[in-house]
């Protein structure tokens, strides 16, 4: 009778220590889960702006920039770059940027507002293959985990050069 009260108590305590180890895992699994759809998102929407646009100002091809300039199918001029978010960086107690991007229309004379592309980003680096092709390398941060991602974005509506 006594081994299977002590054996009850230690069933218990076995229970309650998966229960407890299990819920930090799938809080931390589900705080990567939504960063890499957040990043996936962001990352979409930049590759469609750029795959839209006509040609790459910078970074010069074969260069690589933390910002991207480019012209849209507008003909307005875009900049893509990191912005430092001082809340985020306090709060991971690492630095954390956020992608901004400025749109530039040459026929007014005030640019539009800066909009947010993406959040949480720790690196953001842009490789020009040519003014028609370029590599995006990111890295984003969210609670103890990164995730990072490499993409290539060729661009439709340039004039074939290559």
């Amino acid at each position: 009778m006594i081994a299977v009260v002590i054996f009850s108590f230690v069933l218990a305590a076995g229970y309650r220590a998966m229960s407890v180890f299990m819920g930090k895992t799938s809080q931390r699994l589900s705080e990567r889960m939504v960063l890499q759809m957040e990043a996936r998102k962001a990352l979409l929407t930049l590759y469609q702006r750029l795959q839209q646009s006509i040609e790459v100002l910078a970074p010069a091809p074969g260069t690589t920039l933390p910002y991207i300039v480019y012209k849209d199918l507008e003909n307005n001029v875009c900049c893509l770059y990191l912005e430092p978010d001082a809340a985020r960086t306090k709060a991971e107690a690492h630095p954390i940027f956020r992608a901004m991007l400025l749109v530039r229309d040459p026929a007014k004379a005030a640019p539009e507002p800066v909009v947010p592309v993406m959040h949480q980003v720790v690196k953001l680096q842009f490789t020009a293959h040519s003014p028609t092709g370029v590599f995006i390398s990111a890295t984003l941060r969210g609670g103890k985990g990164e995730f990072s991602l490499v993409n290539f974005v060729r661009l439709k509506n340039s004039a074939a050069e290559e």
